[in-house]
């Protein structure tokens, strides 16, 4: 009778912790990760390796070794937030390789943060990037008004803006189609009735004869817009109409808070905001200081918003 074989890993603890990295990274490369976290990644652990050195060896990985790492950076006036934003990074490498048994288990705990209040709009700057323009206004003034309303009934991060096609907007089912988020799970939200307006003007009056499958926020030159051309447009427009506030990320921020205020749903909540636990949701609640209740339209900041400014008349361009 044969002895019956197992296939193991040809990597060994006395191999550098370097080079279990690259097998790491390579691992969450084939799970089609976004770019942005696998850069996270690579700063983090080139953070600690700079902290143990280029040589250290897995073998020597432990609790002692992370609390080096935290030290160190303490001592380098790093605060806590962005202490735990390597550690989040070097815990997922660090669990990665004691589930395969590489390095002996630990716990690897956060600090303590001290709450940090996010930045939101008010409401004159809201009431003022809300105004729709006039109707000589150009497309680049249309889509960024177009762009602000639509991140305020959703709660969408810019990377999901930009990459919204025509067709990901069902007016009959008034759902919206999100084919890119963070998660790279695709995601289906509801299409609040103020939005619905906005879009459909927006979309008559310059993507009428544009295909399905085109951008719905695009350039001037119908191509995608890109990460630092629509940071640029919202900053332009808010200083034309006199806000100084120009984050494209406030706007997130202040969805969610509105939804808050306005006794939004924290589970629905989550959902908008696309995030994979109720923990960052809770942050916001925290913050803002809630309560429950249901229906879109009652909840959604825009919604909200376009009763509180009185806005009942609509726009028509001349023909």
């Amino acid at each position: 009778m044969g002895v019956k074989k197992s296939i193991k890993s040809s990597f060994t603890k006395s191999q550098k912790l370097c080079d279990l990295f690259s097998s790491f990274l390579l691992a969450k490369q084939s799970m089609n990760l976004a770019e942005d976290t696998l850069r996270g990644y690579k700063l983090s652990i080139a953070r600690f390796l700079k902290v143990v050195g280029e040589d250290f060896l897995v073998s020597s990985v432990c609790e002692e070794s992370v609390f080096r790492f935290i030290r160190v950076q303490q001592e380098n006036g790093l605060k806590e937030v962005s202490i735990n934003s390597y550690l989040r990074s070097i815990r997922t490498f660090f669990y990665w390789a004691m589930d395969k048994e590489y390095i002996k288990p630990f716990k690897i705990t956060l600090l303590r943060e001290q709450e940090v209040i996010v930045e939101t709009y008010t409401r004159e700057e809201l009431k003022a990037i809300l105004k729709k323009p006039a109707k000589k206004g150009d497309f680049r003034e249309w889509r960024m008004w177009a762009i602000i309303n639509y991140i305020l009934a959703t709660g969408n991060r810019a990377a999901t803006v930009r990459n919204l096609r025509l067709q990901d907007i069902d007016f009959q089912a008034k759902e919206i189609t999100l084919a890119h988020t963070k998660n790279k799970k695709s995601q289906v939200i509801p299409l609040s009735s103020s939005l619905e307006t906005v879009l459909k003007e927006y979309i008559r009056l310059w993507r009428a004869y544009a295909e399905p499958t085109d951008w719905l926020f695009c350039g001037v030159n119908e191509a995608q817009l890109s990460d630092t051309s629509i940071h640029q447009s919202i900053r332009k427009y808010n200083h034309s109409r006199g806000v100084q506030r120009t984050g494209l990320h406030a706007l997130r921020h202040t969805f969610a808070k509105e939804w808050i205020l306005n006794n939004g749903d924290v589970f629905r909540l989550q959902k908008m905001l696309g995030h994979s636990t109720l923990e960052m949701t809770k942050r916001y609640v925290r913050m803002f200081n809630e309560d429950l209740k249901k229906d879109i339209d009652v909840y959604c900041p825009l919604d909200t918003l376009n009763r509180s400014f009185n806005r009942t008349h609509t726009v028509k361009r001349c023909k």
